[in-house]
């Protein structure tokens, strides 16, 4: 039957089915109905003459459509989406493909129907639905009880998680699903098996029976099982168990029964009292406590069993205010005792309420204080004083100060804080022994004391350190109290018959202008008093911003120094010792080079003492030395060998295992004894003379050589020189600087240079700049020298340089370099 074409428009348009009309061969839309338009926001006349593809929202459809013109006109129907370009948004749809001949076009045309129904309001019903389930399985699965549910046969039908964590059902039967295997496990999990199978068996054969059990597990667990007949449209269908733990509720009751046999046998007293605050019952040790009988104290209200200095009202409205906030009250009270005796307790006194908040119960704690006050009353006395000296401590120092502190924000009034330290006192320990020591520190006490005034304090912060507050003190006051300090200090001390004289070094703050806070003006006090000693000790100094930031300097210094060696900013550098009469090279001195990225050039005068005075050195001059070791290995390696001069400090040498580590260097580099020299300071030998003697007994067998540096310098004492195995002398630059005429200077070198003949030694200059200086040296019959006449100490690869070739062309190659250097440098 054939349609005319407006009738057709009219039923096309009149769907309420999005349909398209598509030509099956260029696939190319024909036309689109109103419904179509709105399904995917586009005017029906825009899409015609469009591409299918271009409707095709998924790669499903998008594959369909791009298959051969004979698969696609066998049609589908299947469920796909389509986005509405208007709204941007995916439409689910209903989609349905089918080849026809469209009754507006010519009949040979075949055409493909396309058609789509929203889906979106089934859609959104069934994710609606998904998610009511999935909500009610949550629900069931967060239900603090384990439930199941069985049909009427006992198969089971559901369960949520609880029910598999109380009864620990395996995973593998979970998996299964097999029922008998499950309810075997969870009779296996009662502890009388045999009874809960009974048991189950009797409630299946009711199954409009309701039923509570309490199943004891082999896991410890007390579990209340209960079921019930389930009901669907009024008719049983089913059973379902419930499953609670209850075993903390059957602990608790247990616990209860414990309380009371405790409250009964508890050594503090307990009253308790009811909604009236009157006693309605007590136990033995309160009895006790209140030296009363039961009688006598039952009805009478608690507050009166105390003495409180206020009034009985209100010290129950504190103690109702208290219950209202915390829920308790506790302090120390005085209790009354028979007629006429009292003793300090602590009570805890605890309202107890019911289900509608009002307290209708307290319950009383007592503890008698007697002893505790007594001991605690000792407690405080150690607590604020110096064992030894009886004097205040730290803490006590601290409680007067902070309260000094809160006065002068009221008054404006100021004070001063002097940080005390003894002077060598570790000499007096070391040796006369800690006994004595702690004598003289009793003694030093009482003369500090008698230069203070009743308002001040005195305080022993620890060791020989003594802290000094002075009430109302300027500076001024301040001044003439470390005077006096100092004054008194200077009469000998007399003990067990001897005489001797302690010293010490003061330093001083003062608030607030140095800091507002006890921690502060002790930090500043004590800096003050450190800048005291660095400038000699026994004496006294105020406290300077400057310090603090002298000392910042010093710490950012050492961090960075001590990053440095890891870094690589430190390089050993070698500076050529040169024999006078002929210019020949004969050794170098390894010296430790530090360039940091931010300080620049760091002078060794500035790092070396920071490192001793630090510790450090111990671990710069390990590393100086095995590199200096190393380097010496290589040159002789390369047919130049050359003894190597490493100096070492006095900790450094003072270091166990030091031999052995040498040993162990010249072993792994496989440098010869003889090639390396070791630099000692004259402090290293007058110190534990036999211990060094000892030490150096055992280099100088290796064949190692030892060098005296900046001899003259130091203690000048000879003795060691005839009893230690000496190699050289090295004449410190200061001496050499005069010459060739400065007199003293030139009278010095000599005498340093013929002792060291007439003993055997050689002598090395240092700091040679001038030929005049090096002429003036050759005439004294000096035989070695270093300095920038030669060269400045040198990195390792500029020394290889400098030395490489034959032995005759070095001091032609020196005398080179040497008029390379600027005139300030030679």
């Amino acid at each position: 039957m054939n349609i005319g074409r407006q009738p057709f428009e009219a039923i096309w348009n009149g769907l309420s089915l999005a349909a398209w009309l598509v030509d099956a061969s260029t696939l190319q839309i024909l036309q689109a109905n109103e419904a179509a338009a709105r399904l995917v926001g586009r005017r029906a006349v825009d899409m015609e003459g469009m591409p299918i593809l271009e409707l095709a929202a998924t790669p499903e459809d998008q594959i369909y459509w791009s298959q051969a013109n004979t698969d696609i006109a066998a049609g589908i129907h299947s469920h796909s989406w389509v986005r509405n370009i208007r709204s941007g948004a995916l439409v689910p749809v209903d989609r349905c493909v089918l080849a026809i001949h469209a009754p507006t076009v010519t009949d040979a045309v075949r055409c493909l129907l396309l058609t789509m129904q929203d889906r979106s309001e089934h859609e959104a019903s069934r994710l609606e639905l998904e998610a009511l389930l999935s909500e009610l399985r949550a629900t069931l699965d967060s239900a603090a009880d384990g439930v199941l549910t069985c049909n009427l046969h006992g198969q089971m039908r559901a369960f949520n998680q609880r029910l598999v964590h109380i009864w620990q059902v395996p995973h593998e039967l979970l998996l299964r699903r097999d029922d008998a295997a499950i309810w075997a496990h969870m009779e296996d999990q009662v502890l009388d098996s045999e009874a809960y199978r009974v048991r189950r068996t009797a409630i299946a054969h009711e199954p409009m029976r309701e039923s509570a059990d309490i199943l004891r597990l082999r896991n410890g667990m007390t579990v209340e099982q209960r079921s019930v007949p389930q009901f669907i449209r009024g008719r049983p269908a089913g059973r379902v168990y419930s499953f609670r733990d209850i075993t903390q509720q059957s602990a608790v009751q247990a616990d209860l029964r414990l309380a009371a046999r405790v409250y009964e046998s508890s050594l503090d007293a307990i009253f308790i009292a009811d909604k009236h605050n009157a006693i309605v019952r007590i136990n033995a040790a309160c009895e006790r406590l209140l030296g009363a009988s039961v009688a006598g104290v039952i009805g009478q209200v608690a507050a009166r069993l105390f003495a409180p200095t206020q009034n009985h009202c209100a010290f129950m409205s504190g103690v109702q205010q208290a219950w209202q906030q915390e829920g308790f009250w506790e302090g120390e009270l005085r209790l009354r005792q028979g007629d006429d005796g009292q003793c300090s307790v602590h009570l805890s006194w605890v309202a107890l309420r019911d289900d509608e908040g009002t307290v209708n119960q307290s319950i009383g704690f007592m503890r008698d204080l007697t002893q505790q006050q007594a001991a605690k009353q000792r407690i405080e006395e150690l607590a604020y004083s110096d064992v030894l000296t009886g004097l205040p401590n730290g803490l006590l120092l601290a409680k007067k100060v902070a309260a000094a502190i809160d006065a002068s924000r009221a008054i404006g009034d100021s004070f001063a804080i002097l940080f005390l330290d003894l002077d060598r006192f570790k000499i007096v320990n070391d040796s006369l022994g800690h006994s004595f020591g702690d004598r003289v520190l009793k003694l030093v006490a009482e003369r500090l004391q008698r230069c203070l005034r009743q308002s001040d304090m005195l305080c022993r912060s620890g060791g020989d350190e003594f802290v000094i507050h002075l009430h109302g003190a300027d500076a001024g006051v301040a001044e003439a109290v470390a005077r006096r300090m100092l004054d008194e200090m200077q009469y000998p001390f007399m003990l067990d018959g001897m005489e001797f004289s302690v010293q010490c070094s003061i330093g001083l703050s003062l608030f607030p202008q140095d800091g507002g806070s006890f921690e502060e003006l002790i930090k500043q006090a004590d800096t003050a008093m450190y800048q005291v000693k660095e400038r000699g000790r026994g004496s006294y100094g105020f406290y300077q911003p400057q310090m603090n930031a002298n000392l910042l300097s010093r710490m950012k210094m050492e961090h960075a120094m001590r990053q440095a060696l890891g870094l690589g900013h430190v390089l050993v550098h070698y500076q050529p010792q040169v024999e006078i009469a002929t210019g020949r090279i004969v050794g170098a001195e390894a010296l430790a080079r530090w360039t940091d990225p931010e300080l620049g050039a760091v002078s060794p005068g500035t790092f070396i003492p920071l490192a001793e005075e630090s510790g450090f050195i111990v671990t710069l001059g390990a590393w100086v030395m095995e590199q200096s070791i190393k380097e010496a290995a290589y040159w002789m390696s390369c047919g130049t060998p050359l003894v190597v001069s490493v100096n070492v400090s006095a900790l450094e040498f003072r270091q166990a295992g030091f031999v052995e580590r040498i040993t162990a260097l010249l072993g792994r580099y496989q440098l010869p004894a003889q090639q390396l020299e070791l630099e000692l300071t004259e402090s290293v030998l007058l110190h534990d003379a036999q211990e060094m003697e000892q030490v150096l007994a055992a280099l100088t067998s290796m064949g190692l050589k030892l060098a005296i540096d900046d001899f003259g310098t130091g203690y000048s004492s000879l003795a060691y020189l005839k009893k230690l195995a000496i190699h050289r002398l090295k004449i410190d630059r200061t001496f050499v600087s005069g010459l060739p005429d400065d007199e003293g200077d030139r009278a010095i070198v000599q005498a340093v240079v013929s002792m060291g003949r007439a003993l055997g030694f050689s002598v090395v200059a240092e700091g040679v700049e001038t030929q005049a200086q090096r002429l003036a040296l050759h005439d004294m019959g000096c035989e070695y020298y270093q300095g920038y006449l030669c060269a400045p100490a040198l990195p390792a690869a500029e020394f290889r340089a400098r030395t490489a070739g034959p032995a005759a062309d070095s001091k032609r190659v020196l005398q080179r370099a040497s008029c390379l250097l600027p005139a300030a440098e030679r």
